[in-house]
């Protein structure tokens, strides 16, 4: 769980330093176990192009603020944050 919540930060501290868009989030009607997937997916495009940051996050219908709260959300849930370890990639 303390590697998790590392790489959390790790993932929060790197999307907070790039520019987001104005998307409402495309996660508001999911479950949580859904928007932990989508998180995970989301961090692991940005990973393998960090440069399209600011267009990985729009696509997937996030702002840094909506994906930061997400990542929080998720640290603070024990089932989101399992599904999420199972999906991110190292």
């Amino acid at each position: 769980m303390r590697v998790l919540h590392v790489a959390l930060a790790a993932l929060i501290a790197a999307t907070a330093c790039t520019a987001g868009g104005k998307g409402a989030g495309s996660t508001a009607a999911a479950t949580p176990v859904e928007r932990a997937r989508d998180a995970a997916r989301t961090a692991n495009a940005i990973a393998n192009r960090p440069a399209a940051a600011d267009s990985i996050l729009g696509a997937a219908g996030f702002t840094r603020e909506t994906y930061q709260q997400l990542l929080y959300d998720i640290a603070a849930d024990s089932a989101m944050s399992a599904e999420y370890a199972s999906i991110k990639t190292r």
